[in-house]
């Protein structure tokens, strides 16, 4: 039966369910809602997602509705694909019995297994490759007919879009990652040897001339010189340390590492620098919370310092009911926030707050600066706390 052959308020349904399954970009949940959907679609009693492992001649994973936990655990492994399941990763082609136990590939269930009768398979196609078969047995009422096998292909072509999407969603994602620790590591080994290991060079050309001089007054004045060259180095490596994680955000949290940052910059940035901070004085932010929020402004001032040309930085942080706002505004050069960027700041700035489950808004312009605007949520326990307080 052909999509446009089944009734109107199944094609209707099929269209909201696509629509819904392809704005998912999260696959695991992803994977549960076209389950949840197919179940919903035919009036099976239980229903099955497996997925292929990458050689596909067996089930890596199986996500299942209508069996509860405890089922599960007293089932316990969940099926490879032999069997039944099997035929459809052998042969990806829709499968409906009336009766499971009558199949020639049927066998035995295991111990404390549901006993399932009437079965419909369909496989799940991604770029013309299989990629898992949805599982569904003992329709409420009767047995699965045509319009249950149209609906699930139907739904099984709308599963393959959003599960290609998620994937390359989840691929962007990793290289945007690994891309994002590659600059990283760039970023500190050209700091370590611009600044540290040039540095440290100085010092032992300026010992090394002193010994071989021999004379104590040569002994002394490069002792003093290295004693200074030394404060200057440990000054550095200090820095570097405190932007790769600093101690008081761990040992006093965000508020004076906030305060540290800011007067690391107010003593050395060639731009003025104000923070705004009305989080209060409530309880503490969780560790990851504050770990992304003290990012995320250590990031947007370290682009501006890069490439704004700017002469003065606003940071303003507050707490807003159940999420904590921010924002960093500076009046520098501004840039077409749609365009294409090659660098991993912004983009890794937004990874990390989507990470969290929050927004953030750019909006730049070439006269007026740019403003980065966050909004993360609160955990319930957190944000209950604040309200009370």
């Amino acid at each position: 039966m052909l999509e446009s052959q089944l009734p109107p308020e199944n094609t209707s349904r099929l269209l909201e369910i696509g629509r819904s399954l392809t704005a998912n970009l999260e696959l695991e949940p992803l994977l549960h809602q076209i389950t949840a959907a197919a179940r919903e679609l035919t009036g099976a009693k239980y229903a099955a997602l497996g997925v292929l492992n990458s050689s596909r001649d067996s089930l890596e994973r199986f996500v299942t509705i209508g069996i509860d936990e405890a089922q599960r655990s007293e089932i316990g492994v969940l099926p490879s694909g032999r069997g039944v399941l099997g035929v459809l990763i052998d042969d990806p082609r829709p499968l409906r019995l009336d009766s499971i136990s009558r199949h020639p590939s049927a066998y035995g269930f295991p111990a404390h297994h549901p006993s399932m009768e009437s079965f419909l398979g369909v496989p799940i196609l991604v770029d013309g490759l299989a990629f898992g078969n949805l599982y569904l047995t003992d329709k409420s009422e009767g047995n699965f007919d045509d319009i249950d096998e149209a609906s699930v292909v139907t739904l099984a072509a709308w599963a393959a879009i959003a599960i290609n999407n998620a994937r390359r969603i989840e691929q962007d994602r990793l290289r945007a990652a690994i891309e994002g620790a590659e600059q990283e590591r760039r970023r500190w080994a050209r700091e370590l040897h611009d600044d540290t290991l040039q540095g440290l060079g100085a010092l032992n050309v300026l010992l090394s001339s002193a010994v071989r001089r021999g004379d104590l007054e040569s002994l002394r004045t490069a002792a003093a010189a290295g004693s200074e060259q030394l404060r200057v180095e440990i000054s550095n490596l200090r820095s570097l340390i405190a932007e790769l994680r600093p101690a008081s955000l761990d040992e006093l949290g965000l508020e004076a590492a906030l305060e540290a940052l800011f007067g690391r910059l107010t003593s050395t940035a060639d731009f003025d620098v104000e923070l705004s901070n009305e989080l209060g004085n409530g309880d503490a932010l969780p560790k990851e919370l504050e770990i992304t929020v003290y990012r995320v402004i250590q990031e947007s001032i370290n682009n501006v310092a890069k490439h704004a040309s700017a002469s003065h930085i606003q940071a303003q942080l507050r707490r807003n009911g159940s999420s904590i706002e921010l924002s960093v505004h500076d009046d520098g050069r501004g840039f077409d926030p749609g365009a294409g960027t090659s660098g991993f700041g912004l983009v890794g700035m937004q990874e990390r707050v989507a990470l969290a489950g929050g927004t953030t808004t750019v909006t730049s312009s070439t006269t007026g600066g740019t403003t980065i605007q966050v909004k993360l949520p609160l955990p319930n326990g957190a944000a209950s706390a604040a309200t009370q307080g």
